[in-house]
């Protein structure tokens, strides 16, 4: 094969890209080379934008930009030339003609058809060939008519001043800078409006990008077609609220209210499958996965990736893929797959501070749930009015499809899920709650311990709402259990331990490890001697963590015991 023949079958036409199954229409929002300019293959050339998504179209083959066929803004079909790829000096006369002779792009489409008044076509070819003809009547100098020609000015009607009366450049010249002044005196008048904006000055200017257009479009559609109506409620939120605290804290990943919500919604949807469902061509259809919609808002408009059948999910499993797929959304890194397949949606403008909308339903489900702002209420119990906090959620349905009834069936299974969410939660995470409702009722010892003695000579340490058993050595009949000299032991180490760890948090030190044993000798017997061994590291050097453990044991209160100036006071009673 010659440098010739290869070079010829080099180039080729940049199309349109189909982005997805439901794309009609793609822009280009930006070419990144100019005609003329050098690509290489698999390097970006254009920047094009759908309905849903963008995306860079990359050079399949080194070679040249010859021609940029659709401009920046312009629209056109997948499939669609947008520009030409070739070798610099390589004939491109057979891509052309198949430019010139395939489908009309959609610029060169009729936008309406030509009502029965007037023959369009034939009566603007006539004017064409009129106007013609006069310009070709008016006597001119050949310099007049190149003039007009370049500055487009129409020769009729100039009154020349040339030789035998002709139209000369100068003629032309001034007929074109009249045509400019007029126009520009006219761009200065106010312009009336229907909306009476006369005298108003306008600021900016913003024409709808392909996917803002697009979202106006469905929207529009489906508040024409779909029969919204939108029923409001209030949930308690204050189990919901506790429930992402404890979940947060239990398990390996970070879950907030939005986690919890989508599973009390899945729960709400296996309960009333009818709003698990799509309204197309006259056939409402109930899926068997729950593919939630979460409405993200970006730069371009709002998007709703799909999180895919969320009922066969766990809670942490949930809360992992709500993110990542938020933040591919947010930084753009996200296909159409991603937006597709919804079987309903939830929308949150609560982070917005919004106490109440009405959510426009996302064709062709048939319902979505808008989550507003958490606030607090009074609401009047056994011992009085309260505060607590409850959560409004608004609920749009298609009243083609479901009743008011069926929705506010639907709304009371979703509050009591969420107001009881515990249930439908990993038993780590219920066990911790139990735990953390035990803990509200917990009495702080506030240094003060009362001391019971069995006759066997075991016995208990009351400390507020806490209980230690405590026991004699063998040797004095004991069973073996923890002695007061352990628990004295146990007081000091823990004291040392949480010094230093307070040491270091004040100094921003982050231990990877602390650990203190302290030892009492002889094993039996009054004591005469304590040591305790500190186990310490962490981001900081040696002489840093000696500082830590030193102040450690300078600001432990039990330590300070052990000095001799500490008085003990000691009365007795008889019961």
């Amino acid at each position: 094969m010659t440098r010739e023949t290869q070079s010829r079958s080099m180039g080729y036409l940049v199309k349109m890209p189909k982005l997805g199954m439901e794309m009609s229409e793609g822009t280009v929002v930006e070419w990144l080379f100019e005609e003329g300019d050098s690509v290489e293959a698999d390097e970006p050339i254009a920047e094009i934008e759908s309905e849903k998504t963008s995306a860079e179209i990359e050079a399949r083959e080194d070679g040249v930009l010859r021609q940029i066929l659709l401009a920046e803004g312009e629209t056109c079909e997948p499939g669609d030339p947008i520009g030409i790829v070739a070798g610099p000096d390589e004939d491109i006369s057979d891509l052309e003609a198949a430019v010139e002779g395939g489908e009309p792009t959609p610029e060169a489409e009729p936008t309406a058809e030509p009502t029965g008044e007037a023959e369009p076509e034939e009566t603007t070819a006539e004017e064409s060939g009129d106007a013609a003809d006069s310009a070709a009547d008016v006597k001119a100098t050949p310099r007049a008519r190149k003039r007009a020609e370049e500055l487009g000015v129409d020769l009729v009607g100039i009154e020349g001043t040339g030789p035998s009366g002709a139209v000369s450049a100068d003629d032309v010249e001034a007929a074109a800078e009249a045509a400019t002044e007029r126009q520009a005196e006219a761009d200065e008048e106010p312009v009336e409006s229907a909306a009476g904006t006369a005298g108003l000055t306008v600021s900016e200017e913003r024409t709808f990008g392909q996917m803002r257009q697009t979202i106006a479009n469905r929207l529009g559609e489906s508040y024409r077609e779909a029969v919204h109506v939108t029923e409001h409620r209030h949930a308690d939120a204050e189990a919901l609220l506790s429930a992402a605290d404890v979940a947060d804290a239990e398990l390996e990943v970070d879950v907030s209210i939005p986690d919890i919500l989508l599973v009390a919604l899945s729960a709400a949807l296996e309960e009333h499958p009818e709003f698990n469902a799509t309204f197309e061509e006259d056939t409402h259809r109930l899926y068997e996965e729950h593919n939630v919609g979460i409405a993200v808002d970006v730069e371009q408009g709002l998007l709703t990736p799909v999180l895919r059948d969320v009922g066969s999910l766990s809670l942490d499993e949930i809360a992992k893929r709500r993110r990542e797929i938020t933040t591919r959304v947010l930084e753009g890194d996200y296909d159409m797959s991603d937006l597709q397949g919804g079987t309903f949606t939830v929308t949150n403008l609560g982070m917005f501070g919004v106490e109440q909308f009405d959510p426009i339903i996302n064709p062709p489900q048939i319902a979505i749930l808008g989550v507003n702002a958490i606030d607090e209420q009074p609401v009047r119990g056994d011992d009085g009015v309260t505060f607590r906090r409850q959560l409004p959620l608004s609920l749009s349905f298609d009243h083609r499809v479901v009743d008011g009834a069926d929705a506010a069936r639907f709304l009371g299974t979703l509050v009591e899920h969420l107001e009881e969410p515990w249930p439908l939660l990993p038993d780590a995470v219920s066990a911790a709650a139990d735990v953390a409702a035990s803990d509200e009722e917990v009495e702080l010892p506030e240094r003060t311990v009362t001391t019971h003695l069995r006759e066997d000579l075991s016995g208990w340490i009351e400390a507020g709402s806490f209980e230690w058993e405590f026991d004699v050595t063998e040797k004095f009949g004991g069973s073996g259990g923890p002695t007061p000299v352990d628990y004295y032991l146990g007081a000091l180490s823990s004291c040392l331990a949480s010094s230093i760890g307070i040491q270091a948090d004040i100094r921003d030190v982050e231990l990877s490890e602390l650990s203190v044993e302290a030892e009492a000798t002889p094993e039996e017997g009054s004591v005469e001697s304590l040591a305790a061994q500190v186990t310490i590291d962490g981001d900081a050097d040696d002489e840093t963590l000696e500082r830590l453990v030193e102040n450690g044991e300078r600001t432990c209160h039990v330590a300070e015991l052990l000095r001799e100036d500490v008085p003990l006071e000691l009365d007795w009673e008889r019961p």
